[in-house]
């Protein structure tokens, strides 16, 4: 006699070839085990698995560990017995909207351009930078009365610079004004990088250009 165990977890055939049922010590007599069927279980094809329902035998879908991906990109595992993939399920990922990965490659850059930025006001402490539009101004106003001549303008601020910095007042003009200078010019330069990278980021959107979106950085 032959008898086909099933799994107590999800009443699946364990060995779809079956074994002799064992017999009684005693009597010599079959003794099927309470997990057994002696039935054999149905032919099953690719993804269906024999299963126990109500003491007999059906076949079941068996998808289980099958990934599968939707069209919003979300990633499924099928874990149970009996689920199948939805009919717009997909074998693999879906591309990336090509939004998001402009949307990356802009993060780059702007990481890029504060990162820049930082690295030009570093040697600054954040109190002396709220200076600078002052420190400009008088300097250049200071710098054009030298030139040409007229009233002298207060310079409040530079005036209480030069009481702790004992430099002539010339000297201190000349060099706050190449730092706006080169500070200018560091700002632009660098500003003007980021909308080039932005204006490539737009081009390559437009022409639907992923492998271009991918390389863009600062």
């Amino acid at each position: 006699m032959r008898i086909w165990d099933i799994n107590p977890a999800d009443k699946t055939v364990i060995d779809a070839d079956g074994r002799d049922c064992p017999s009684d010590p005693m009597s010599g007599q079959a003794k099927v085990p309470g997990n057994a069927m002696t039935e054999a279980p149905p032919a099953t094809g690719e993804n269906e698995k024999a299963k126990v329902v109500d003491g007999a035998w059906q076949v079941v879908a068996d998808w289980r560990g099958h990934v599968y991906w939707l069209d919003d990109g979300s990633r499924h595992e099928i874990t149970e017995l009996g689920d199948e993939p939805p009919a717009d399920a997909l074998s693999e990922a879906p591309p990336v909207p090509i939004a998001d990965v402009a949307m990356k490659a802009m993060a780059r850059v702007n990481a890029g351009y504060t990162r820049a930025m930082a690295a030009i006001l570093m040697e600054y402490p954040d109190a002396e930078t709220l200076s600078f539009d002052k420190q400009e101004r008088e300097a250049r106003t200071w710098s054009e009365w030298q030139k040409n001549g007229g009233t002298e303008p207060a310079t409040p601020y530079l005036d209480a610079m030069l009481a702790e910095r004992p430099i002539g007042k010339a000297e201190l003009v000349g060099r706050i004004i190449a730092k706006a200078n080169a500070f200018v010019e560091a700002h632009g330069n660098a500003t003007g990088r980021r909308q080039r990278l932005e204006d490539d980021i737009q081009v390559a959107v437009d022409n639907e250009d992923r492998d271009t979106l991918e390389t863009i950085t600062w």
